[in-house]
C-alpha cells in the first residue's frame, strides 16, 4: 500500500487511477486517513485501532455532488472520528446500534420464531405467520428493518387492502408489528414499529354459514383439484380449523381405531378427533387416490400441495373457483356451519361440540361443567349424528354422496 500527502485537491487528483481493481493510498499527514481509488471513483476511509480491534470506516465518496465529500470535508470528518475513537467510542458499534445492526425482516422473523417456540405455540400458528410474511411481504424479507419506513407500511397496507382484501391486509400488518416488537427488544435502534402509521381496516364479525348445503356440495364436486375438494369436504364434516387440517399427516391418522391425533393445536393441548363412517371413508379415498399418488408419490401429508412445505398452503378459493358457488364462503365459514348445525339442527351436547372442534371448555366458570366427562365413544356418537345430518343436507336435492354412510354408526 502506497502513501501520499493528501492535503490539497491538486495532490489528490494527481494520484494515478488503476486500470483494474483498486489502489489504496494512506495520508502521510493524518494518521489512518486514506483514499481508495477505483477505475471510476475515489472513496475516503479512516482506519484506527480501538480497544484492541482494528476498524476501517468508509467516510464517503469523493466529489462535489450531494452526498459526496470534498477532500477537506473528508479530513474534518476523519479528525472528528479519530478523536472519538481515541476517547473509546467505536463508530462501527455506534452505527450498528442506531440501525439495529442492519437486522433484516427475515432475521427478525427468526427471533420471533424462537419466541413462538419458547411460548410453545402451535406449529400451525407459526406456519400461518410465516405464510403471511411470504405471501404479502416477501420483497421485504431481506431488507434492513430501518428501511421499512412508516410510509412504506402505510402504502403496502393500502395496496393489500385493494388487491387481497381488508382482512388479509390487516393480518399481514399485525404479523409485521409482532415481529418488529420482538426485534425491538434486542435492537433498540430500529425504532418503533412502522405499523403505527397504518390505518387498520375495521373488521366486522366474519363468516356466516353455508345456507344451501346441497348447492354447495354440487359445486365442490366440480372443483378440478381432488385434494382441495376433499379438504373442503373434510372441513365441513369435521368443523376443524383449516390450519390444523392442511398440515395433517398420515402418521396422525389411525383408521383402525377411527381417530385422528393432533399433538399440538391452537389451544395448546393435544386433541383426539373421533371419526364417523363418512370421515373414515373420506380418508381412505384420499389415501387411495391415484391422481394424488401419481403427482406426489408417497407423500406424508393427507392434503399434499406444490408449496415448499409439501402440503396445501392457501386454503381460500381462487377467483375461478369462487364462480362455481352461488354463496360466498371461506374455509372458516365451514367451521361456523358445523358448529351452528350442532347447536341448532342436531342439538348434540354443548360440551361435545366444544371438544369435537377443539374449543376450550371453561370449567372454572361453571361448577356443573366440571362434573361432565365425555369419553371418545360419547364424542364419536355425536360426530356420527353430525355426519348423518350433513349427509342428508347435501343429498337433499338428489345429489349423490359418493362415500358410503352409516356403517360405523350401526356397528
Amino acid at each position: 500500500m502506497a502513501s501520499a500527502l493528501l492535503t490539497t485537491r491538486k495532490m489528490l487528483d494527481k494520484l494515478p487511477r488503476p486500470k483494474t481493481g483498486q489502489s489504496l493510498y494512506w495520508d502521510t499527514d493524518l494518521h489512518g486517513f486514506g483514499v481508495r481509488i477505483g477505475v471510476r471513483d475515489m472513496t475516503f476511509i479512516l482506519q484506527r485501532d480501538i480497544r484492541g480491534r482494528s476498524r476501517r470506516i468508509t467516510l464517503g465518496r469523493y466529489g462535489s455532488n450531494p452526498g459526496e465529500l470534498t477532500l477537506q470535508q473528508a479530513r474534518r470528518k476523519a479528525q472528528r472520528l479519530a478523536g472519538e475513537m481515541a476517547g473509546g467510542t467505536d463508530p462501527v458499534e455506534q452505527r450498528q446500534h442506531k440501525t439495529g445492526g442492519g437486522i433484516t425482516l427475515r432475521q427478525a422473523w427468526k427471533l420471533y420464531e424462537a419466541h413462538l417456540d419458547a411460548k410453545e405455540r402451535s406449529p400451525v400458528t407459526k406456519e400461518g405467520y410465516c405464510g403471511l410474511l411470504q405471501y404479502y411481504l416477501s420483497d421485504w424479507l431481506d431488507r434492513p428493518l430501518v428501511e421499512i419506513t412508516p410510509e412504506l407500511a402505510h402504502q403496502r397496507h393500502v395496496k393489500l387492502s385493494k388487491e387481497r382484501g381488508r382482512y388479509a391486509a390487516n393480518a399481514a400488518m399485525r404479523v409485521l408489528r409482532a415481529v418488529w416488537r420482538r426485534a425491538l427488544r434486542q435492537h433498540r435502534g430500529i425504532g418503533l414499529e412502522p405499523t403505527k402509521n397504518v390505518d387498520f381496516n375495521q373488521e366486522k364479525p366474519r363468516e356466516g354459514v353455508v345456507k344451501d348445503l346441497s348447492a354447495w356440495w354440487r359445486s365442490v364436486q366440480a372443483l378440478a383439484n381432488p385434494i382441495r375438494r376433499d379438504l373442503y369436504i373434510w372441513l365441513l364434516f369435521t368443523g376443524c380449523r383449516s390450519g390444523e387440517s392442511k398440515t395433517l399427516k398420515w402418521e396422525q391418522v389411525d383408521l383402525k381405531n377411527a381417530v385422528v391425533h393432533f399433538k399440538k393445536t391452537k389451544t395448546g393441548n393435544p386433541f383426539d378427533l373421533p371419526l364417523s363412517d363418512f370421515l373414515i371413508e373420506l380418508l381412505q379415498s384420499r389415501r387411495n387416490c391415484e391422481t394424488t399418488r401419481a403427482v406426489y408419490g408417497a407423500s406424508p401429508w393427507v392434503f399434499p400441495g406444490d408449496a415448499k412445505t409439501g402440503h396445501v398452503v392457501e386454503v381460500k378459493l381462487s377467483a375461478a373457483e369462487r364462480k362455481l358457488f352461488a354463496e360466498t364462503w371461506t374455509p372458516h365459514t365451514l367451521r361456523h356451519t358445523w358448529i351452528s348445525a350442532s347447536a341448532n339442527k342436531v342439538a348434540i351436547p354443548e360440551m361435545h361440540c366444544r371438544l369435537l372442534v377443539n374449543h376450550a371448555v371453561a370449567k372454572k366458570r361453571d361448577a356443573h361443567a366440571g362434573y361432565l366427562h365425555a369419553d371418545i365413544d360419547d364424542l364419536r356418537q355425536s360426530q356420527q349424528k353430525m355426519t348423518d345430518y350433513l349427509a342428508a343436507a347435501v343429498a337433499s336435492r338428489g345429489n349423490v354422496v359418493k362415500l358410503k354412510l352409516g356403517s360405523l354408526a350401526r356397528k
